[in-house]
């Protein structure tokens, strides 16, 4: 996976789709207003510290209620998976956004540093995800064009449920002979605007406004093909070393 153009893409999902900081004091305050985020944790860039907690920690959750959860949280019951979780959310508790931040607020000076470490925190979630549930092939194609990328990892954002839903019907039309980055596109979102759930089609619609001009900047993009060629020169070599040694096995054998 070609690391600069995940966090790009990660970027524009952040800057596109998802939203700034929320806490659920919010609602406590203000239950008619922010009724809509229901049983939402601390939020920053839809990364929910409640619903997300595997993300981000590698204890078990202690409790399924979100504002009993946040005494462990506070009082650090739970321990961090990765050196990134640990500075996206220390960042945000040592400002005390909390008490200082504003709903939707992206974090001023903390933004950049923010939304790169968000792709940190997302990056094995994708790289899980699209190993269980992406063929090889479908990989392959996703990986080398950064509109289906964007699709995918929005899917983690959706849930796993949803990205292997999405997986299904890419895997399916990639089986059946469809290789084209813009059919796919259009298989990709097809499924979100027929997914059956108003937040998804949502969704959908939102992305399929700009997706098909969306391109990487050419740095990133040449970067990650050199990375694919070099991938595929290597393999070739090493085909090619079997190969010869088989050879010679087989004529020692005679």
């Amino acid at each position: 996976m070609n690391k600069e153009l995940f966090d790009y893409v990660t970027g524009v999902v952040i800057d596109r789709l998802e939203g700034g900081y929320y806490h659920p004091d919010m609602r406590t305050a203000n239950p008619s207003k922010f009724s809509v985020y229901g049983s939402s944790g601390e939020t920053m860039f839809g990364l929910d510290r409640h619903a997300g907690h595997s993300l981000y920690y590698s204890t078990p959750r202690k409790s399924s209620d979100v504002i009993t959860n946040m005494k462990y949280i506070y009082d650090g019951s739970y321990k961090y998976k990765s050196d990134e979780a640990k500075e996206f959310w220390t960042t945000i508790d040592k400002v005390n956004a909390r008490k200082n931040w504003n709903w939707l607020y992206r974090g001023g000076d903390y933004y950049p540093r923010l939304k790169k470490l968000t792709g940190a925190i997302m990056l094995p979630d994708y790289e899980y995800l699209a190993k269980k549930y992406l063929s090889v092939k479908s990989r392959e194609i996703v990986e080398s064009d950064p509109r289906l990328l964007f699709h995918f990892i929005y899917a983690c954002w959706n849930g796993s449920g949803w990205f292997s839903k999405f997986a299904s019907a890419f895997n399916k039309a990639v089986a059946s002979g469809v290789t084209s980055p813009d059919k796919l596109l259009d298989v990709a979102i097809k499924s979100r605007l027929q997914s059956g759930n108003s937040l998804i089609a949502n969704g959908g619609k939102k992305i399929d406004a700009f997706i098909r001009d969306f391109k990487a900047p050419i740095n990133i993009e040449s970067k990650g093909k050199k990375n694919s060629l070099l991938n595929g020169f290597l393999v070739g070599i090493g085909l090619v070393s079997v190969w010869i040694l088989w050879r010679k096995y087989k004529n020692k054998s005679i």
